[in-house]
């Protein structure tokens, strides 16, 4: 079922109940006020009559029998009987049908006061009546056609009222509905025309801030990030090409040239070392791809447990000295605390030593002394570590780009490297939940900073 025509239901479902509990409404109060008028007109020409008959004494029964009878607002079968206080009949005029509920109403009278009461199709009503020290019980009755009548009249009005209004909602509903709609129907037809190959075109923005002109922004905002990832997605392939075409292009090169002469033992020696350290740039940039990947995918399936940092860094210590004997790795505790905790985060022991070992080896990589300084500092929830070398920093244009893969500023392009180390530590970092920021100063040094929190500060 399509939302219009759920809308149109609904709108006309609940518009037709407020109706018909109005129509209720008007029908029983209007019930109750005939019910109430026509006692009332009863209950008065039962005392009228009493006050005639008992009061005024040049009135006997004949005579008020005549006058009741000469009346012209005689109601429909009415019937009005006096009694003593014996029970007995003193007076009795109008309808000679007796009802059968004369004695037990009598008694109710005289014992509980004034009754009204609904008895077959007639209003029977008992009123007390004292005069000179004796009681007496008017007892009237009578049926209430034009009443009646009017209601069946006001059933009919308000039956056909209903069925007017609910055609009139149902149609008004789907019209407004329809109009309701338009928005989301010129969405959907925007949308559809919007391909992989036109990934710029966005949704024309709503003039209103209402919720069509919100879901057309959010819409937009969804199109910007997909250009984007589809971006990021064709540079991320184009880079990785570049990056694997050069190493595989050397090692070609270098066994055909070795191929087309008879060479002396060293020189295939060297041709194999060559090819060797060109084989392990490339698996060494196709971890760091597989890292990153599996990062991206499996970012909440790591195990993460209680791990001490300065024991990390220290491990990445040595690690990155047998990289390169040339690397030089200085390490300082700033405040080492007595709590064990304090030095404890929460976290992955091998992708935090990926992360740290990327930092660090290019701190020492881009150094012009291959050297450099970690700190480790406590703060009161989190730890700081700090990298920092001496070397030719970054320009300030390229320090928004460092995380981007493969991206490379031009001062390091003679220096050998893919541009995938930093991204992937950032992502590492991101995943646990810490913060990582570069400073550079061109031709003084850089300095990277990542905040961790503490076991005790989660």
């Amino acid at each position: 079922m399509q939302i219009r025509t759920r809308l149109t239901l609904q709108f006309t479902v609940l518009v037709s109940t407020i109706v018909l509990l109005s129509f209720f409404a008007i029908y029983f109060f209007t019930v109750q006020f005939t019910e109430q008028d026509f006692a009332r007109r009863l209950r008065e020409k039962a005392i009228t009559a009493a006050i005639l008959l008992i009061k005024v004494d040049q009135v006997d029964t004949t005579l008020l029998k005549i006058i009741d009878r000469a009346k012209r607002d005689n109601l429909y079968r009415e019937s009005i009987r006096v009694f003593d206080e014996a029970g007995k009949e003193i007076y009795f005029s109008g309808d000679t049908v007796k009802l059968g509920i004369y004695d037990s109403l009598f008694i109710d009278v005289k014992s509980g006061g004034e009754k009204k009461l609904i008895y077959n199709e007639y209003t029977v009503t008992g009123i007390p009546f004292k005069d000179k020290g004796k009681e007496y019980v008017i007892i009237a009755s009578a049926e209430d056609v034009n009443g009646y009548n009017r209601l069946i009249d006001l059933r009919r009005l308000l039956t056909a009222h209903f069925i007017i209004l609910i055609v009139l909602v149902s149609i008004s509903g789907w019209i407004y509905a329809g109009r309701a709609l338009q928005p989301i129907k010129r969405i959907i037809s925007d949308v559809q025309n919007i391909s992989p190959q036109n990934l710029g075109q966005r949704l024309k923005e709503s003039p209103h801030p209402d919720e069509m002109g919100k879901l057309i922004n959010i819409f937009n905002g969804l199109l910007t990030r997909i250009e984007n990832a589809f971006l990021l997605q064709k540079m991320f392939v184009s880079n990785v090409s570049h990056e694997l075409k050069n190493p595989l292009t050397n090692i070609t090169s270098q066994l055909e040239v070795t191929l087309l002469n008879e060479r002396e033992k060293e020189e295939y020696r060297e041709t194999i070392e060559s090819v060797l350290e060109d084989i392990r740039g490339l698996n060494q940039l196709s971890n760091s791809l597989l890292d990153l990947a599996r990062l991206a995918r499996e970012s909440d399936s790591f195990t993460m447990s209680k791990v001490r940092l300065d024991e990390i860094l220290w491990e990445t210590r040595e690690g990155i000295s047998l990289i390169d004997l040339n690397y030089k790795v200085e390490v300082e505790i700033i405040d080492m605390p007595e709590d064990e905790n304090r030095l404890c985060v929460n976290g992955n022991p091998y992708l935090l030593k990926v992360a740290f070992k990327n930092i660090i080896e290019n701190a020492c990589k881009f150094s012009e002394i291959g050297k450099a300084h970690v700190t480790l500092s406590c703060q009161k929830d989190s730890l700081i570590v700090e990298v920092a070398n001496s070397g030719s920093g970054i320009d300030r244009k390229d320090l928004d780009n460092v995380f981007q893969p493969f991206f490379r500023a031009d001062a390091t392009s003679k220096i050998k490297g893919y541009g995938v180390g930093l991204p992937l530590s950032q992502r590492i970092i991101s995943i646990h939940k810490g913060q990582i920021h570069i400073e550079s100063t061109p031709e003084t040094g850089t300095r990277v900073t990542i905040s961790l929190k503490t076991v005790a500060g989660f």
